[in-house]
């Protein structure tokens, strides 16, 4: 059974597209300045970035073993038609795999299980045709095989709000080696107890183009990650930049990511934490990282 979690910030109307403010919409708690208050369910989860006004926060959930899970978060700019990011984990509830893309070819979705997000207006999110009628793919920011511990979870993935326009060679390239990375790594419980994943694209003014008719192609892609191993915490940021070629993985720090994409990440860590453990990354702590560019930020 699915279930889906909505709330409406101040700037994006119920009945209506719009929007795009840039503030933020987090709030100060005691040890955590900059923590989300708990405004809307889920939003305090340790994955999801600080919320920004004028955008659309969901977190879409499954039920697993008669308990609400989240598949995954999102944020979504409706006048941008494209997300500014998506937040899950990999951890013991979700690492496993029960489900296959090729089971999709048995189903109604007849092996294309591609569709609108149930909840929200077609006219605030990217069509097939304004994405393939202009030269990319769909590119998936959750990944189909993030999310394969059950067929809703792996349904959800293929919401058009969950779909970008990339190019083929930089979807199969780098970005899709990043993901084989992330997954590696999270499903590996001698690496991680939980691992949190940010991923998504910058669509600020300047951030992003227009090619015919699809109206948001970003100009990069990122992805932050915090690790959690017996109560330490490691993190690192992956930055690529969106070419119709061989882009190259760029490695940073968590801190750096921030100021290049103006996200607040893991703001729902205690500041202490979060501080220092953004301040710093080692990509010998993060096994299959190749061929990258070190930021050295």
């Amino acid at each position: 059974m699915k279930k889906l979690i909505t709330i409406l910030f101040t700037a994006l109307l119920a009945t209506a597209c719009g929007g795009g403010g840039e503030g933020t919409g987090s709030h100060g708690v005691p040890g955590n300045i900059n923590a989300n208050i708990g405004i809307a369910k889920h939003a305090t989860r340790i994955e999801v970035p600080a919320l920004r006004d004028g955008e659309l926060f969901i977190a879409h959930t499954t039920t697993v073993n008669h308990k609400e899970n989240v598949t995954y978060s999102i944020s979504h700019n409706a006048e941008r038609k494209h997300c500014r990011w998506t937040a899950f984990t990999f951890d013991p509830s979700n690492r496993e795999i029960k489900w296959k893309r090729d089971n999709w070819d048995n189903t109604e979705w007849g092996g294309d299980p591609f569709q609108p997000n149930p909840d929200m207006p077609d006219s605030c999110v990217m069509t097939q045709s304004q994405i393939n009628k202009n030269g990319f793919v769909r590119g998936h920011i959750v990944a189909s095989y993030d999310r394969v511990y059950s067929k809703d979870a792996n349904e959800q993935t293929f919401y058009y709000s969950n779909i970008s326009p990339m190019y083929s060679r930089f979807n199969t390239g780098a970005w899709n080696d990043c993901e084989r990375n992330v997954q590696n790594w999270g499903r590996n419980s001698n690496f991680c107890d939980t691992l949190y994943i940010v991923k998504g694209a910058t669509i600020r003014e300047g951030e992003y183009r227009t090619v015919g008719t699809c109206p948001t192609v970003p100009n990069y892609y990122f992805m932050a990650l915090l690790c959690l191993k017996s109560n330490s915490y490691k993190s690192i940021g992956l930055l690529f930049k969106h070419e119709n070629g061989n882009s190259r993985t760029q490695i940073c720090s968590i801190d750096y990511l921030e100021s290049f994409t103006g996200i607040d990440f893991f703001c729902n860590v205690p500041d202490a934490a979060e501080n220092s453990t953004e301040r710093t990354y080692d990509p010998n702590q993060w096994n299959g990282l190749s061929g990258y560019t070190d930021l050295k930020k």
